[in-house]
């Protein structure tokens, strides 16, 4: 078991965000007001939980319209943050308003991080896969879930309410670096360089 376990949070929805990393902690810690592009893109914020030390970093990277540099810059704060860089992505999706640019937008970010940033990430969404269209569901629904195949950590659905999320999604991070045999922080250091 990881004694010292870094989780970053990457979401568009900052009210998630913040229920997500707050459930995680076990406690009211992030608020869920956005952060201005002026402030800084990232929040990190620690606590003992389940006889181990969690430090989670909410950031806002996925913000529609945030400049490239902005998101190159935000990602080298993460790391940073996350020093020597976090052991898990959790990637936080709504099915009713996850899009195309989305879909491009998360792939540039863990890009940024590393090419193997993907293997060290999860899905967890936050609503219901359920659509008025069914095409636009079908058409989703593949999407999120050929995001999910390529996950290392594959999916997971946030309930607010199941007091044992916190433990699923703190096993399912040991199974990842179990199966990737090495911590992601070994990954971290190209988008500093």
């Amino acid at each position: 078991m990881v004694s010292d376990l870094r989780i970053v949070l990457l979401g568009k929805n900052e009210s998630e965000n913040s229920e997500v990393g707050n459930i995680i902690l076990d406690t009211t810690a992030f608020q869920s007001k956005a952060l201005s592009y002026s402030q800084h893109l990232n929040e990190k914020i620690s606590g003992q939980v389940e006889k181990r030390h969690i430090t989670v970093i909410k950031t806002n990277l996925l913000q529609p319209h945030l400049p490239q540099h902005q998101i190159v810059k935000g990602v080298r704060e993460c790391v940073s943050l996350s020093a020597p860089g976090p052991h898990l992505i959790a990637l936080i999706l709504q099915y009713k308003d996850f899009t195309k640019e989305d879909m491009k937008s998360v792939y540039n970010v863990l890009s940024l991080f590393s090419k193997q940033a993907i293997k060290h990430t999860i899905v967890v969404t936050t609503d219901e896969d359920s659509f008025s269209s069914k095409i636009t569901s079908k058409l989703w629904n593949n999407v999120i879930h050929n995001l999910i195949k390529d996950c290392g950590g594959g999916h997971l659905k946030f309930d607010s309410k199941d007091s044992g999320w916190r433990s699923e999604i703190l096993k399912r991070t040991e199974e990842i670096l179990k199966k990737e045999h090495e911590e992601f922080h070994y990954f971290s250091y190209e988008v500093v360089k």
